[in-house]
């Protein structure tokens, strides 16, 4: 069976979602692929790819799905630090035949984030939902100038007038619940018929 493995922080990991029903495991359901979930809560992209060697090549999958950057702009990192990172991951997946996949990071609802007892984003929320935003842009653009896949997970959480949809959040504001991560798997599911042949 084909196999992909997901790397990436607790937006992979599935915070607070029972495992059957997180997004790795519904897309190994979709797609028919042996889905290895690799995330880890709190996780920055020098994490990630201070554990692509061992976690992903050495296990050679078809596919390594790369999501990362929440957690780095929430320290206040810079873009070109996360996309430094991300991009050394491609470049050693596909140096090792591996096809990397950039998932986009899905936003985060504020108002429920703000509700939260946990610290907010260095330099608050205005700053990092407009350093998410660049990132966002930054990684769609260097991915089509490498042709790397990219899943488009950000802009399906979106609704009307560009607002976070809050029915497909946790309480806590950062996590995608149950609706969430079938919006999670379908985007990807979708990229991977239309785009990637995968059949």
């Amino acid at each position: 069976m084909t196999t992909m493995i997901c790397i990436g922080d607790s937006l992979t990991e599935g915070t607070d979602i029972p495992v059957g029903h997180t997004w790795p495991a519904l897309t190994a359901n979709a797609l028919n692929l042996e889905v290895i979930n690799c995330g880890i809560g709190g996780d920055t992209t020098n994490g990630m790819l201070s554990r692509f060697y061992p976690e992903v090549v050495d296990r050679r999958p078809a596919f390594a799905f790369i999501m990362g950057g929440t957690n780095d702009l929430w320290w206040g990192r810079e873009a070109n630090t996360i996309l430094g990172n991300l991009f050394s991951m491609v470049v050693q997946a596909r140096h090792h035949g591996i096809a990397p996949v950039i998932g986009l990071p899905v936003p985060v609802n504020i108002p429920a984030a703000e509700a939260g007892d946990f610290s907010p984003p260095w330099g608050g929320y205005a700053r990092f939902t407009a350093s998410l935003e660049k990132l966002i842009e930054a990684l769609t653009r260097h991915a089509a100038e490498s042709e790397v896949a990219v899943v488009d997970l950000h802009h399906p959480f979106l609704g009307k007038n560009q607002q976070v949809r809050a029915d497909l959040f946790l309480p806590d504001g950062l996590h995608p619940n149950k609706p969430g991560q079938l919006t999670i798997a379908r985007e990807i599911a979708i990229v991977f018929r239309q785009d990637l042949n995968f059949s």
